[in-house]
Parts: C-alpha cells; structure tokens; sequence
C-alpha cells in the first residue's frame, strides 16, 4: 500500500509539472524557428519552457563521397554518424536554449527520434502528458494577416490525432493562428454519466443476488476501480494504437475534430466498462 501511494504521489507530481511547463516545437533551422519560441516564451505567464526537436534519423549514410542505405553500411560507419547527428542535434538545442536564456525564462531540451515529425509530436504529448504545447501553424512565409487555418500537414495531423486533454496553439511569424482547446472538461462530464449508469445497475445486481453477500466487498472494489478510468491513460492508449496501425489521418477538420475524437474515446471507455460489470455478473 505505501509503495502504491507513493507511485500515485509521483504520477501527481508529474502531471503538475507538467501542467506547468509549455512544450515548444522547433525545427533544425534555429532562423526559421525563432519567432515561434519567442511568441511561446513572451505569452508563457511565467511557466517552464521546455523545447522539443524531433529528430530524423538520416536513412542515408555519407561513406567516401557517396550516399548508401544505413542498413547497408557498417555497424561501426552507422553509429559514428549517428553520434555525429546527436552532437548536431545538441548544439541546435543549446541556441534555443540561449534565446530562452537572454529573455530571463527557465528553460529545458527534449529530443525524440521519430521518422515522423507529427508522429514524434503525437507519441511525444501522449506518453509525456503534455497539457500545454505550442507549434508552427505553416512556415513564415506562407504568413498573411487573413490568416484563419492551419496550412501545414504536420499542424494538421497533431490537431487531428493529439490527445485531447492537450491544449494547442498553432502560431506563424510570431502570430496566433488557431487554438486547439482540451475537451477533457466534456469527456469527463460524459463519462461521469456513464459511470452512474454502471452503478445503478450495480446496485439492481446486487440486490438480486443475496446468495453473494460474501463476495459484497470485492465487488464494490471492483466498482470503484472501473469507475476511476484515467482519461489520461485512455487517451495515452487510443493515441498509441493509432500510430502503432499507422493508419491514415482521419478525414475531419481541425475546428470540428471535438466530436469526432469524444465518441471515440467515450466508446472505448464505455466497452471497458461494460466489461468490468460483466466480469461481476459471472457466478464465482
């Protein structure tokens, strides 16, 4: 029991330090990614910044003048390059880390290797349990003031399949194009209704069955478990298994995705109950 409250005291922990920091994407071309850190820095009202950088690995390894596939090449070739590319990585991270440092904010890195940017961004929010986050909408130059949508694919896919307790920004040259708010307030208003449901029926079951009067108390426990689903962790799993099918960006808008993402995640959670009061009805 100690060694569970203590996990539980961390797990809070870590979800306050998360709620206080705001995650940054930033790109390998510090020029082309400043002035979305310093709109990220000036609106961050005193919070931790921490800067992510998703990082490709390179498919192609450079060997005497010519390119050929890493999976060709030698182990020893592949991993020298491959520390080339962290050393690289690195010293990116350190330039925005300095810019954070001549505004005064505290500051921290987080690389993550991802062939896949907005994959890497997706993976990133959901296992990190990010609340707040902030991203490009489109490059600079694609900027004007009539400026309403999201213009990049990548913005388009984390707004799409992020998990919805996150709240996005999406900004472009220093401007706040479009803001994706976290729908958890709903999803946990719905799921409220759905774990009274459970209990009355609970409730009926129990008492019809008095020749179970001795397995009463476990199967209270068993009711308070199933009604304590963390959203969180539902969310964490939905976003895993949809990037582990790599299944294709579902066809909604970014401002109309609320719907689309609350079914489906109330449908899982709805299945995962129905389940736990299943389990109860079976004879012991």
């Amino acid at each position: 029991m100690e060694f569970q409250g203590a996990r539980e005291n961390n797990m809070e922990e870590e979800e306050e330090a998360a709620e206080e920091r705001i995650y940054v994407a930033v790109g390998n071309e510090t020029a082309k990614n400043r002035s979305n850190l310093t709109w990220a820095i000036d609106n961050s009202e005193g919070s931790k910044i921490c800067i992510v950088l998703i990082h490709q690995p390179a498919q192609m390894i450079p060997v005497l003048g010519t390119k050929f596939h890493a999976a060709t090449v030698d182990e020893e070739l592949v991993r020298a390059y491959r520390e080339k590319e962290k050393a690289n990585t690195d010293k990116i991270l350190d330039e925005y880390l300095r810019i954070c440092l001549q505004k005064r904010v505290h500051a921290e890195k987080l690389c993550v290797e991802m062939d896949s940017i907005e994959k890497g961004i997706v993976q990133m929010i959901s296992r990190n349990r990010v609340k707040k986050f902030v991203m490009g909408a489109a490059a600079d130059k694609h900027y004007s003031t009539k400026m309403v949508n999201l213009r990049s694919r990548k913005a388009i896919f984390v707004c799409q399949q992020a998990s919805v307790t996150c709240h996005i920004r999406f900004v472009c040259k220093g401007h706040l194009i479009h803001t994706r708010e976290p729908i958890i307030n709903e999803v946990q208003a719905l799921l409220s209704s759905e774990v009274e449901e459970g209990e009355e029926e609970e409730e009926r079951i129990s008492r019809t069955s008095s020749c179970r009067s001795a397995s009463t108390s476990s199967y209270y426990g068993g009711s308070e478990a199933s009604s304590s689903i963390d959203i969180d962790e539902v969310s964490s799993i939905i976003t895993e298994e949809t990037l582990s099918n790599h299944s294709p960006p579902p066809s909604l808008p970014c401002s109309g995705m609320g719907l689309g993402m609350i079914t489906f995640l109330i449908n899982s959670t709805k299945l995962l109950h129905r389940l736990a009061i299943q389990n109860q009805k079976q004879p012991e």
